[in-house]
């Protein structure tokens, strides 16, 4: 009886954060006059102007929702969509997409914010390693010959190249926000192809697929900032095996798919990123020396 009852609990669990938080349905009897532009409606909000019925005074409460609210824009969606990340990361995913949108924060900006805590939060813990490069990086030489064309002597000693390099790669050092936006057209793209035959059901295009890995990258961002004041390398807060079982919960809730399918499709969706990622700096490269080729 025992056995029978926790069996009965843990799928009651399980029903409850695959369905997630319900939003109550409100029946208002009679109608309002709106304080804003003095339409009789029913309902909560004016069809007229969308003022909510309810205008409570101004109080001390309402002055620190809107500081804060004026200062980053969040509102209670952000807090309640940090908790449903992990908590149940894929389903809240799926309802995002397939239309259950109101209660959540949405995944860019959701991604700016916390990219911009994580920065500010890096800079007040290590100011004094903002500045810290490997100064080996200026000191060698590439050597690469294409015919008489020495190409790392032809890169150190472009002033435009070099001005062009350094503003990325403070960009990028500095901000690792910057970073992770630029891979999530990457990963989005990998990942498409990885759950190609599994994402029937759902269909999704890339642009959802890029919905997706970004809020998989707020995922992300939560934890390195939790974890930031104790870690001693900013960039490097996080080890690879976390971004794996991060991905690897939000797909096995987002597919509802079997277990090893599913960590194989994980598996492979980095796989391709690391080929996709070749593909490009092979491009990039190879644009590179077709320009040294033309100007000599």
């Amino acid at each position: 009886m025992n056995t029978q009852r926790i069996k009965a609990y843990i799928r009651l669990i399980t029903f409850r954060i695959k369905e997630g938080k319900k939003i109550p349905v409100y029946r208002q009897e009679g109608t309002t006059i709106c304080g804003n532009c003095q339409t009789d409606f029913s309902g909560n909000y004016c069809y007229n102007c969308g003022q909510h019925k309810d205008v409570p005074r101004f109080s001390y409460k309402w002055i620190a929702k809107n500081m804060i609210g004026g200062w980053i824009n969040i509102d209670s969606g952000f807090f309640f969509t940090i908790k449903e990340l992990f908590i149940r990361p894929g389903y809240m995913i799926n309802d995002y997409i397939t239309g259950k949108r109101i209660r959540y924060f949405r995944p860019l900006q959701m991604l700016f914010v916390l990219g911009a805590v994580y920065v500010l939060l890096s800079q007040a813990l290590y100011s004094s390693a903002e500045s810290i490069i490997n100064n080996d990086k200026e000191n060698q030489e590439l050597v690469i010959e294409l015919g008489k064309i020495n190409v790392g002597k032809w890169i150190t000693e472009n002033e435009f190249i070099q001005s062009v390099y350094k503003l990325l790669d403070s960009w990028f050092s500095s901000n690792r926000a910057l970073g992770v936006i630029w891979m999530l057209p990457v990963s989005a793209l990998a990942m498409k192809i990885a759950f190609r035959k599994g994402a029937r059901k759902l269909n999704l295009n890339l642009v959802e697929y890029f919905l997706v890995r970004t809020y998989a990258a707020s995922q992300i961002f939560i934890v390195s900032i939790l974890l930031l004041p104790l870690s001693k390398d900013p960039e490097n807060s996080l080890p690879w095996w976390l971004y794996f079982i991060f991905s690897f919960w939000i797909n096995l809730q987002l597919f509802n798919d079997k277990i090893k399918t599913t960590f194989f499709r994980t598996v492979l969706m980095y796989v391709y990123l690391v080929l996709i990622l070749i593909l490009l700096a092979l491009f990039l490269a190879s644009i590179l020396v077709f320009i040294l080729w033309i100007f000599n």
